[in-house]
C-alpha cells in the first residue's frame, strides 16, 4: 500500500493538526523524509490509509512488532 496523496488543503490541515510544517507533510508523504514513530502514530490516527509500514518502511517490524502478527492473524 502507499501513502495518500493529499490536497494542499488537506495537507494543511493535517499540517497544522499535527503541529508540522505543511512541506515537512509533504515530503513525509512523498517518501522523501521519514516521520518519527511518534509522529507516524499520530499522523496514522488522524488518517487510518497512511499505515504505519508505509510511514516506516525500514523499521517499523521493530518499532510495532505487534503489527507483525496482526498481518500474520488477518
Amino acid at each position: 500500500m502507499a501513502l495518500p496523496i493529499y490536497t494542499a488543503d488537506r495537507r494543511r490541515e493535517i499540517a497544522k493538526s499535527l503541529e508540522i510544517d505543511e512541506q515537512y507533510l509533504y515530503q513525509i508523504t512523498r517518501g522523501l523524509s521519514t516521520a518519527s514513530p511518534a509522529l507516524a502514530r499520530r499522523l496514522h490516527e488522524i488518517d487510518p490509509a497512511a499505515t504505519l509500514q508505509d510511514l516506516r518502511p525500514a523499521d517499523w517490524q521493530i518499532i510495532w512488532p505487534d503489527l507483525s502478527t496482526e498481518q500474520q492473524g488477518a
